[in-house]
């Protein structure tokens, strides 16, 4: 006879609980997660709804400088004889603020600069009789003469070669007297930066 295995006895288990036990711990688990983004999302709003306070209160304050500005420019055109309503006056200081324009770029413009770049492009056999800036569109007319045409023609050259010169057009030439060379040039010219 064969001996007999004896085995201990295994415990008994049971799960009592149904699948909705399970579906309802997840069911739980989920709405914990969507309370703490809820959450969350809250927080991010009353910080934005805060910052856009913030900023709404730094345009007030601006909007109240330009205002205090304005109200100081009116006084100011005021006192000047200027009103802002009139709006010939406007149209009259728009011509004086240009005139003033203008005359800060003639100061602007350095003429010692100017002679010294064009110098050192004009050959011997060219002389410069006038020269005529404007200053506004940065054009200069150049009127010469050349002893010949050679003389002109490497002027020329040299202008349109140089950094300082572009557009470079003989707008005028005419023959005189012994082979001379009446020139008239216009170019634009680069001031230095």
């Amino acid at each position: 006879m064969a001996p007999l295995a004896v085995h201990e006895p295994q415990a008994f288990r049971t799960n009592f609980a149904s699948g909705a036990v399970d579906r309802a711990r997840l069911l739980n688990g989920i709405l914990y997660v969507t309370a703490l983004l809820g959450l969350l999302l809250a927080g991010a709003s009353v910080w934005s709804a805060f910052d856009t306070r913030r900023d709404a209160g730094a345009m007030q304050e601006n909007r109240a400088r330009v205002r205090q500005q304005s109200a100081r420019l009116r006084a100011e055109l005021q006192s000047a004889g200027f009103s802002s309503d009139d709006s010939g006056a406007v149209a009259d200081l728009a011509k004086r603020v240009a005139i003033v324009n203008q005359i800060i770029e003639q100061k602007a413009f350095s003429w010692t600069t100017f002679v010294s770049d064009l110098e050192a492009l004009v050959p011997t056999s060219v002389s410069i009789a006038s020269i005529h800036p404007d200053l506004k569109d940065r054009v200069v007319t150049l009127q010469g003469t050349a002893l010949n045409l050679q003389g002109l023609t490497s002027f020329l050259i040299a202008l349109e070669r140089s950094t300082r010169f572009e557009n470079v057009f003989l707008s005028q030439q005419k023959a005189g007297e012994e082979g001379v060379v009446e020139f008239s040039i216009r170019c634009t010219y680069r001031r230095p930066e």
